[in-house]
Order: structure tokens, then C-alpha cells, then sequence
């Protein structure tokens, strides 16, 4: 698939905010461009009750079944009170900190459905001392949201805001430099717009190259490909879904961080160098599968595919989960991004591309039949 089609698709998703809990419309469209690649192969995408958004193809003796996760969801927040002045006071939805909100553009979702936009306020340093500017904390719970509003009343009955509205960060979703360059993109939600991508293509690759006459895989295990909702407020889709289906083993797509700046922790992950495969997350608590790893590292090697190993400490997947919750050998491949959890975050097309032909040769290159 080439370039302007990747970013199409992207762009597609993109095209449709979903805050965690509120996958569906970014689902539905993930389910549209599956459906075109599985147009006449009497393959369904389906839905369940926590909006994950699913397909199966069925293996030619079903011994094993795997699944090849990407969350649907993307960071956010809530309205958590609406003042007399007419500004509103929110909590976090999803992982993020203060010190980047200042003056960042949100959009709320009103009770009629319509986004609306407001800035997150802040104290300009025109009215700010020097001495409080230097000091200064960026605590969420004393930004407020501006939309407009003259006060409360207004807030409730003009805008249609309520506590508990949702919000999105706002931007635009473009390559970063299109004249110069075909490859790097920049926006929201590249968390996890990126992986959902990817699903995309490897579902293509398996369409195209693994599936016989009459739909099924032409290897020995069922394939669940599934966007799965409310990863970034604790992966309840995932595990949902893997307690409600049988699975065997889990791959999970996600982004891997990019970050050289001074004071963080890192591996050195780099944004052109290939799809990382994670070792390990969450400061230690959270160990994947190390012989499931190490294939993938092989299969990498073996079909000249550019990859990095990383090991991320404050960060969190699906695949962590299923691995330390449910049992399941689970493992992690990371779309490499920079700026995560801030907004814009910067990718790369060529690393979606990547990561669908890495996990595309795993499926394709076991040899289950003398594993099981």
C-alpha cells in the first residue's frame, strides 16, 4: 500500500474524535475500511457492549487462536464543574500533565452532539510576576476551560454543557512538511491513530495473502484483528474482549516513544529506525512474554526488517494487561512517536507500513503445526 493511501486512511480516522467511552464513531469507520478489503469474503466486523470493533478469520484447523490489538481511544477530558463566571473546571481523561494545557484549544461535546471549542486558560506573563512566573506550578485543578460564555446560565442553556461532557484537544491532522517531506504526520490521537492504521494494512496483507477460496486462513489458527475501546483510562476493551473470546496469544500495537530531551528516561528509540518491539513497561511491572519477543525479533531479522528493542517506564498497554491480568503471552510493537500524550504528536507513515509487514511475517512465518 502506498504512502497516499496510508495517509488517507489515517486521515479518515482522524476525521472522528473518540475520547475513551466514546469509540463508536471512530469505530465505525475503522469497520468501513475493513469491510472494503473484505468486500465478497462473507467475513463480518462486528461490535460488543464496550464498543471494541472486531473481525475473525478462521484458522483451517483452529488449534490456536491469536489477537492483534490497537486501541481505539485517545486522551481527553471531563467537565467537573461549571462556575458562575462561566468558565468550566475539568478532570483528565486518560494520562497527560499541566505544564503543556496552557492556552491549548479543546473542543466539548454538547448534549446535542456538536463539538465546541474553548482554551484552556492561564496567567499571562504580561500579569504575572517574575518572581511567581520562575515558581510557577501548572496544576490542572486550577485551569479553567474559556468557551465564550458570559456565565453559567449561558453555559447550561445556550451551549449545552454539562458536567461530565467530554473534551478532545483540537488541532489539525497533516503531514508535517508535505512539500519537503511524503513520510512524517503530525497531529491528535496520534496515540493511537497510528496502530489503527496499521490493523488496516495487515489486514490487507492477510486478505491478499492468506486466505483461500472460500475466506479461511490457510494456516493452522484463528486471527481476531480488533480496535479495542478505553485503553488509555485502565484497557478495560482488551481485557473485556480476550475474557470474552478464547485467546491463546496477543499481539498489541501502540506507539513507542521517541524522546531525547534532557531529564527523561529512554531507550534511544529513534523515529525512522522501525517498529519497536517492547520488552517490558510500566517500571518493571509490567514484563511481556520474553519467548514471544524474541520471535518477533527472529522473524524481524529473517525477512531484513528494520526493528528496535525498548524497554518504556511510565506507560501502559493493552498487551501489558492481558499478560499481568489474564495470563495470556502477550507482546508489544510500537509505531515509533515523538511527543506522546502531548498534542501535536509526530509519526511516521513508513513506521505504520513497518510494523503491519513485522507482525504480517509472524503470522504468516510460524510453523504451528510442529508446535502444537
Amino acid at each position: 500500500m502506498d504512502k497516499k493511501e496510508i495517509f488517507r486512511i489515517i486521515k479518515t480516522f482522524s476525521s472522528a474524535r473518540a475520547p475513551s467511552g466514546l469509540e463508536r464513531a471512530r469505530g465505525e469507520l475503522f469497520k468501513t475500511e475493513l469491510e472494503k478489503i473484505l468486500t465478497d469474503k462473507n467475513i463480518k466486523v462486528n461490535t460488543d457492549s464496550l464498543s471494541n470493533y472486531y473481525v475473525k478469520f478462521k484458522g483451517k484447523s483452529s488449534k490456536k487462536a491469536i489477537a492483534i490489538l490497537a486501541h481505539l481511544d485517545e486522551i481527553g477530558g471531563t467537565i467537573r464543574k461549571i462556575k458562575k463566571s462561566g468558565t468550566l473546571e475539568f478532570s483528565k481523561r486518560g494520562g497527560y500533565e499541566g505544564r503543556w494545557l496552557v492556552s491549548r484549544k479543546i473542543s466539548v461535546l454538547n448534549k446535542e452532539g456538536k463539538w465546541i471549542n474553548g482554551v484552556i486558560g492561564g496567567r499571562s506573563p504580561h500579569a504575572t510576576p517574575p518572581k511567581l512566573r520562575g515558581e510557577e506550578k501548572f496544576e490542572l485543578y486550577e485551569m479553567e476551560i474559556f468557551i465564550g460564555a458570559q456565565d453559567k446560565e449561558e453555559v447550561i442553556n445556550k451551549y449545552k454543557i454539562h458536567i461530565g461532557a467530554p473534551f478532545v484537544f483540537s488541532g489539525d491532522f497533516e503531514l508535517l512538511n508535505e512539500k519537503f517531506n511524503d513520510n512524517i504526520i503530525e497531529g491528535y490521537s496520534m496515540d493511537n491513530l497510528v496502530a489503527l492504521t496499521a490493523l488496516i494494512l495487515l489486514s490487507d496483507k492477510i486478505v491478499n495473502n492468506l486466505l483461500d477460496e472460500s475466506g479461511n486462513l490457510k494456516i493452522p489458527y484463528d486471527l481476531y484483528i480488533v480496535a479495542t475501546s478505553r485503553e488509555e483510562i485502565g484497557t478495560e476493551g482488551s481485557l473485556f474482549f480476550a475474557r470474552s473470546n478464547p485467546i491463546d496469544e496477543i499481539i498489541a500495537v501502540d506507539i513507542g516513544l521517541v524522546e531525547n530531551f534532557p531529564g527523561t528516561v529512554s531507550t534511544d528509540i529513534k523515529l525512522n529506525d522501525g517498529p519497536v518491539i517492547i520488552w517490558q513497561e510500566l517500571s518493571g511491572s509490567g514484563v511481556l512474554d520474553y519467548n514471544l519477543c524474541k520471535t518477533l525479533v527472529e522473524v524481524a531479522e529473517q525477512n531484513n526488517i528494520k526493528y528496535q528493542d525498548g524497554v518504556l517506564e511510565f506507560y501502559g498497554s493493552d498487551a501489558g494487561k492481558t499478560q499481568k491480568w489474564l495470563g495470556i503471552p502477550s507482546a508489544l510493537v510500537g509505531i515509533p512517536t515523538m511527543f506522546a500524550h502531548n498534542v501535536p504528536e509526530i509519526s511516521t507513515l513508513d513506521g505504520i507500513e513497518q510494523a503491519a509487514e513485522l507482525i504480517y511475517h509472524y503470522l504468516s512465518n510460524q510453523n504451528l503445526e510442529k508446535e502444537l
